[in-house]
């Protein structure tokens, strides 16, 4: 019976992204200033958070796998950063986002994952990665399973970086925010060494960030309030 929910919900999941064409709209492109000002302010922290971690200079020796990749767009900025297209992995429920992900990044690995299982052996991955992904899982059991599976795959000394609404969206009812009590559930036994709020509101950016990139960048980093997701580096 569980395992029939989860398979609803990853099924539920598959249709909202397929009937948004998600991975193929230009709004969550880097030609879209409001997205780029979102996704630069996630890649700040997460380069801090490598040097906290100390893999900044060593990230082409890592294994790393995405955690719900989608199409693989945050794979350019990995490869980008110094890793290794054979050291990247990207898993998803989807299996048009995975196909879509191989046909731009034929080196990499991609793998579908069902009911939340990823395909890898237990301590494969120094750095598993998820980039607004448990938001859109609504199924408890669900979460739990995937919070499993990212523990199991990541090596002893391994981090995860989490990057995730905190609140809900009143116009969206397919997102569910996590709050950072739900992380540490999700992750027992794991240290928070990085959690703090990031990104600027998407509806404050979508006003601000036309008229003044600089202006959008000092509402975030002056008003904490006004900031909508957490970032969270957890160590094994």
């Amino acid at each position: 019976m569980h395992c029939h929910k989860e398979h609803g919900e990853a099924a539920r999941i598959d249709a909202i992204y397929s009937r948004r064409g998600y991975d193929t709209d230009p709004e969550y492109s880097d030609g879209n200033p409001v997205y780029l000002q979102r996704v630069q302010s996630m890649e700040r922290t997460t380069l801090a958070a490598l040097k906290i971690a100390g893999l900044g200079k060593r990230l082409a020796e890592l294994n790393i796998l995405d955690f719900g990749c989608g199409n693989g767009r945050w794979f350019g900025r990995w490869i980008a950063w110094g890793a290794v297209p054979a050291n990247l992995t990207g898993v998803d429920l989807r299996a048009k986002a995975i196909d879509l992900a191989h046909a731009t990044f034929s080196q990499c690995s991609f793998r579908v994952m069902h009911e939340g299982r990823v395909p890898c052996a237990d301590g494969s991955f120094d750095v598993v990665v998820q980039n607004v992904v448990f938001s859109s899982i609504l199924d408890d059991g669900l979460r739990h399973t995937a919070a499993s599976e990212i523990a199991r795959v990541l090596k002893p000394s391994g981090i995860i970086l989490w990057c995730d609404f905190i609140f809900n969206n009143p116009q969206n009812p397919n997102v569910r925010g996590v709050k950072k009590g739900d992380i540490r559930a999700l992750f027992p036994g794991f240290e928070a060494v990085v959690m703090k709020r990031i990104v600027l509101a998407p509806p404050l950016a979508r006003r601000i960030v036309p008229l003044s990139w600089l202006a959008a960048e000092i509402a975030e980093l002056s008003f904490p309030l006004l900031r909508t997701h957490i970032f969270a580096m957890l160590r094994k």
